[in-house]
């Protein structure tokens, strides 16, 4: 089920080509691959100035400016992860693949670990998934022929639109903007994956560590254990700039939609506007809740050293359960420093509450001007 899902990932992420190579890749291929990368910024930044210019023109039209103020936020969006994808390739390449090895090499009881984890959240990511390809498609081939408007997004430009060629090729970018912002957002599935597999390879290590009955079992647990925490590291550090980008980008666009869903009497409009701000709730749930689950595991190995009958074993055994209760008393966290707080449902919980302040005072706001 492992490689069923790290295939469909890897299905996603093609349109930006943002899976990573392999070590034993050309370098023709690498260098094609990078300049596509940058292909797909310059285009992105093109519509970004294409939607600034709409901004200006239409500034009076406000349910226009919103709508476009989401359009800005997610090209924003895919071009700080295309960046970062760019900057941290070297990182995303080894803990992928690493990944990729284990779920060659898994034995059965580690297979039953990581399909429970599976069934407990493929739910949610897979129709996250599907849900944003959806959408997209229907955006670039229903709305021009619905819609009173020649392309996918409302934009205007300073030039005729309407004389072929021109109208083609505004169209195609259009949709391979609206494709590159897809699979860029894509890559939050990626680093959730990440996440959820290193805390399940902790869980097995917290089992195996139950059943050790000598000193040589003990050594193998330590130096897995000290392995798995350097994967750890690795993983949210890669992870850490994708969910920063993550939840700036779903608070502005969360914001606008309450500034939208309070302006409008459309239940139509408002049952989509609630599809749209648990659809940005839900970017941010895809790290905290993996992060959480992290913060358990890692712990949970000092834990399970300390619960074991260590005070009747020899002094070289308590030495070596020593270790690794020193090494689990500090929790792997996904966080920035002095920007990113650690993420875990508490946050979530938080940044939630958070939302429900902004939606109540724009709601008095809105009341008290009328």
């Amino acid at each position: 089920m492992l490689k069923k899902i790290i295939f469909i990932l890897k299905l996603s992420l093609l349109p930006v080509l943002c899976w990573p190579l392999s070590k034993d890749t050309t370098r023709l291929k690498i260098i094609c691959v990078q300049l596509y990368h940058y292909l797909g910024i310059i285009l992105a930044i093109g519509a970004e100035v294409s939607v600034i210019y709409t901004i200006v023109t239409r500034f009076d039209d406000f349910v226009l400016l919103v709508v476009l103020t989401l359009f800005l936020s997610s090209i924003i969006h895919s071009i700080g992860n295309s960046i970062f994808h760019i900057i941290y390739r070297q990182r995303i390449q080894y803990v992928t693949f690493e990944m990729i090895h284990f779920s060659e090499s898994m034995q059965p009881h580690e297979d039953v670990i990581i399909q429970r984890y599976i069934d407990k959240c493929v739910m949610i990511y897979g129709v996250s998934l599907f849900t944003l390809y959806i959408s997209t498609l229907i955006c670039v081939i229903a709305v021009p022929l619905v819609m009173d408007q020649p392309f996918p997004m409302p934009l205007e430009y300073p030039f005729n639109v309407y004389d072929q060629p021109l109208r083609t090729i505004i169209y195609l970018h259009h949709v391979v903007v609206g494709m590159h912002v897809t699979g860029q957002l894509c890559t939050n599935f990626l680093m959730g994956l990440l996440l959820w597999v290193i805390s399940a390879r902790l869980e097995i290590l917290a089992n195996e560590l139950r059943k050790t009955t000598d000193i040589y079992d003990l050594v193998k647990c330590i130096r897995k254990h000290q392995y798995l925490l350097k994967c750890a590291t690795e993983v949210t550090f890669a992870a850490r700039p994708f969910a920063f980008t993550t939840i700036c980008c779903s608070t502005i666009c969360t914001i606008i939609i309450l500034l939208l869903f309070l302006t409008t009497e459309s239940m139509t409009m408002i049952y989509q506007y609630i599809g749209l701000i648990i659809s940005s709730l839900s970017e941010v749930f895809m790290y905290t809740w993996p992060a959480e689950n992290l913060i358990h595991r890692s712990q949970d190995i000092g834990q399970t050293a300390f619960d074991m009958p260590w005070y009747d074993q020899s002094i070289k055994l308590r030495k070596c359960l020593q270790i690794i209760i020193r090494r689990s008393q500090k929790p792997i966290t996904v966080s920035i420093p002095c920007v990113m707080p650690a993420l875990s449902l508490s946050y979530f919980t938080s940044y939630f509450s958070t939302i429900i302040s902004y939606f109540t005072t724009f709601r008095v706001f809105l009341n008290d001007e009328n």
